[in-house]
């Protein structure tokens, strides 16, 4: 098997992605870091922002400021030296929440709305957000997106994750979104978005997402829940009694592809097939 051109270099293969995220998804004013997962990006985060907050806490303290100022939250918000990611879209019930409440909570998690119609929004108001690129932006799994407005955060902040990115083992998932980036049929984002769905069925059931959302959701009963099976494109929540279904136009981000229709017509399938179908085409 050929070596990937920078598998023995793993800081130019970042650096290399770091520049190819920053064109294709518009990323020049932020400052780009990766982590194998959610749940790694959550412990860099919350380590960081603590220290940062006791390296304040302590400065007050020796500048003689009042113990009420101890008190200042920091600009992220830290639960007993945690950060909270807050979900962008609420799934399943398909709920967008307004980026300036998700920040006042926590560290948004864009993985629903990053490289999807929502993207635009995204990058105009997010401070600090986390992202799976292998949602909507179609890399491969094993890679999550750390983003900081260069603006907004201190060189010391943004050096210091640079230095705990650099300690994370990446070097495979990196490489392979290179190579999946110079396929001929990778594309970017995904330009879908799905309108409210009515549909009769055996009984009648409604779409319950917001509207232009890249997928549909419907509150099903455990009866109809039970009567269906997971696909690539179907997801069941039996907790929450919600259907999901993920629609996908692959494309270049500048403009939004309607695919209720189709959307519709693979919910009636489900329910012809007990959820055994093939995805839509």
């Amino acid at each position: 098997m050929a070596l990937h051109p920078w598998a023995d270099r793993p800081s130019e293969a970042r650096d290399r992605l770091r520049t190819l995220l920053s064109r294709h998804y518009r990323l020049e004013q932020y400052d780009l870091f990766f982590a194998p997962s959610l749940h790694v990006a959550r412990i860099l985060l919350s380590q960081l922002f603590l220290r940062q907050e006791q390296a304040r806490n302590q400065t007050r303290y020796a500048t003689h400021f009042p113990v009420t100022e101890l008190n200042v939250l920091p600009a992220v918000p830290l639960m007993a030296g945690n950060i909270n990611f807050v979900a962008h879209i609420e799934l399943p019930y398909g709920r967008v929440r307004p980026l300036h409440l998700c920040q006042q909570q926590g560290v948004v998690d864009v993985s629903e709305s990053f490289a999807s119609v929502l993207h635009e929004e995204v990058i105009n108001h997010a401070r600090l957000f986390v992202a799976r690129l292998d949602r909507h932006a179609d890399l491969p799994g094993g890679l999550v997106l750390v983003a900081l407005r260069t603006a907004d955060f201190s060189t010391l902040v943004r050096s210091e994750l640079r230095l705990f990115e650099q300690g994370l083992p990446l070097d495979t998932p990196v490489l392979a979104a290179l190579a999946r980036s110079k396929e001929q049929g990778w594309r970017p984002y995904n330009q879908a978005s799905v309108e409210a769905i009515s549909l009769s069925l055996p009984l009648p059931i409604a779409s319950g997402h917001q509207a232009g959302l890249p997928f549909a959701s419907f509150a099903l009963s455990r009866a109809q829940l039970a009567s269906l099976a997971p696909a690539s494109d179907v997801e069941l929540w039996p907790q929450q009694s919600y259907l999901l279904v993920r629609a996908s136009q692959r494309g270049g981000g500048r403009k939004q592809t309607n695919l209720t229709p189709q959307i519709g017509r693979r919910v009636q399938t489900l329910f012809n097939t007990g959820g055994k179908s093939e995805k839509a085409r």
